[in-house]
C-alpha cells in the first residue's frame, strides 16, 4: 500500500510538468514539419526575420507566434471554454446582451480601449506631425491629378459603449476619443478631405431598428458601411464628382442575408444576421484580379455610373465598403494597408492611373498618420 502511495505521489508530482513540457514542446517538434500559413485577423502573418538586428528576438518571436503548428485550433478551443463559463476570451471582451469586443488590452492589433477609455491624448506635437503627413499626402496625389480622401471608421467599442460592461463603463472618462479630437484638429488645420464617420452611425444606430456593428464581431456590418459610404458620397458630389449616385438609406432597403461567421465568436454558431442593401441593383462590379490571399483586388464595373478609377488602402473595414465602390465607379483597385509604402504607391499609381485616391482606416489604426510624413517625403 505505501509503494502505491509513492507512486501515486511521484506521478502527482511529475505530472504537471509533462503536461507543461507537452504544450511547450509538441508545437515546436510539429513545426519543424507543418507550420500554421492561415491569415490572422485579415491581416498577413508575420514574416521570418532574415538579417540579425537588434529587434531580431522581437521579429522572430512575433513570426512564431503567428506560425507555430495548431496555432488557431489550439487557440480556439481555450476561447472556446472561457466563453463557455462566462471568461473572456483572451482576445474578447464579453459584454451586455451578449455582445462581444475585441480585447486590444491582450491582443496588440490596435488601441480599442486606450481609445474608448478616453484618457490618452495625442499630443501637439503628434498632431502636428499628423497635419503635416496628411498634407504632403494630399500634395503627392494631387500632383499626379489624384483627388485625395482620408475616411475613418469608429471602432464598435465607442459607438455602442452601451453594452460594454460596468467594470469598464466606470473607467470612461470621455466620449471623445483621442481619434475625435485628432480628426476636429486635423479638419481644422489641413485641407484634406476627412470624413469621420462616427457622427452618421451615432445618429442613425437607432433609426433603422437593427445594429450597424456585429454583435459578436469586431466590424461594422452592410448596413453600417453603407452609411458611411454615402457620406463619402456626399462629399464627392459636392467636390465635383460627376453622376455621383446619393441615395440615402431607408428601412425599405434593407433585408436580410442570412448569417454572418463572427471573428469573436468562438463557439462556431453564426448568429450575427447580414443584410442586403439595395443599391444600385443589377449594376455590379466584376472582378479581374484577387491575388495575395484577397489583399489585392481589382474590379471593373462597364456600367457604373461614374466613369473613373478608385485606388482605396483599406484595412478590414474598407471590406464592406467594396461592393458600394465597385457599383459606383468603372474601376476599383482595392489594397490592403500592408501596401501602404512608398514603392508600392509609386507603383500602384503608375500603373494603373486613379482619378480617386480613398485612404481608409478605422479607428484603432489611426495613429498610422504619425508615419505619412516620411511616407509621402518628395
Amino acid at each position: 500500500m505505501t509503494k502505491l502511495i509513492r507512486k501515486l505521489f511521484s506521478l502527482y508530482l511529475v505530472l504537471p510538468a509533462a503536461v507543461l513540457l507537452f504544450w511547450v514542446f509538441v508545437p515546436f517538434v510539429k513545426n519543424m514539419f507543418v507550420s500554421n500559413t492561415e491569415l490572422l485577423d485579415n491581416r498577413p502573418l508575420n514574416e521570418k526575420p532574415d538579417e540579425l538586428t537588434r529587434n531580431f528576438a522581437k521579429e522572430f518571436e512575433a513570426y512564431y507566434n503567428d506560425t507555430f503548428a495548431d496555432r488557431k485550433r489550439m487557440i480556439k478551443k481555450l476561447s472556446q471554454y472561457k466563453q463557455k463559463i462566462g471568461v473572456d476570451s483572451g482576445f474578447s471582451i464579453n459584454g451586455k446582451n451578449g455582445w462581444l469586443f475585441y480585447d486590444s488590452g491582450k491582443v496588440p492589433d490596435g488601441y480599442t480601449l486606450v481609445d474608448y477609455f478616453g484618457r490618452v491624448r495625442f499630443s501637439e506635437d503628434e498632431l502636428r506631425k499628423m497635419a503635416e503627413g496628411l498634407e504632403k499626402a494630399k500634395a503627392y496625389y494631387k500632383k499626379r491629378g489624384i483627388d485625395y480622401y482620408f475616411i475613418v471608421a469608429p471602432n464598435k467599442e465607442g459607438l455602442y459603449s452601451e453594452f460594454m460592461p460596468d467594470y469598464l463603463q466606470k473607467d470612461r472618462v470621455s466620449e471623445k476619443s483621442r481619434t475625435d479630437l485628432a480628426i476636429e484638429y486635423l479638419q481644422k488645420h489641413t485641407k484634406v478631405n476627412i470624413v469621420n464617420f462616427r457622427d452618421v452611425l451615432a445618429q442613425s444606430k437607432d433609426k433603422f431598428g437593427i445594429n450597424l456593428y456585429y454583435p459578436r464581431d469586431s466590424h461594422w456590418n452592410e448596413a453600417g458601411a453603407y452609411l458611411s459610404f454615402v457620406e463619402l458620397a456626399k462629399l464627392m458630389r459636392k467636390n465635383g464628382v460627376a453622376h455621383m449616385p446619393l441615395k440615402p438609406l431607408s428601412k425599405r432597403m434593407l433585408s436580410e442575408n442570412g448569417f454572418y461567421f463572427s471573428d469573436l465568436n468562438t463557439l462556431g454558431k453564426n448568429e450575427d444576421i447580414k443584410y442586403n442593401v439595395d443599391y444600385l441593383k443589377g449594376k455590379d462590379g466584376k472582378i479581374l484580379l484577387s491575388e495575395d490571399n484577397g489583399f489585392f483586388e481589382i474590379y471593373e464595373n462597364k456600367q457604373a455610373p461614374v466613369k473613373k478609377t478608385v485606388l482605396m488602402i483599406r484595412d478590414s473595414f474598407g471590406n464592406a465598403l467594396k461592393p458600394y465602390l465597385g457599383k459606383t465607379f468603372a474601376r476599383n483597385i482595392f489594397a490592403h494597408n500592408k501596401y501602404n509604402k512608398r514603392q508600392e504607391l509609386d507603383r500602384l499609381v503608375a500603373e494603373y492611373k486613379p482619378d480617386i485616391m480613398v485612404d481608409e482606416a478605422v479607428e484603432r489604426y489611426f495613429d498610422r498618420l504619425l508615419k505619412y510624413s516620411e511616407l509621402y517625403g518628395e
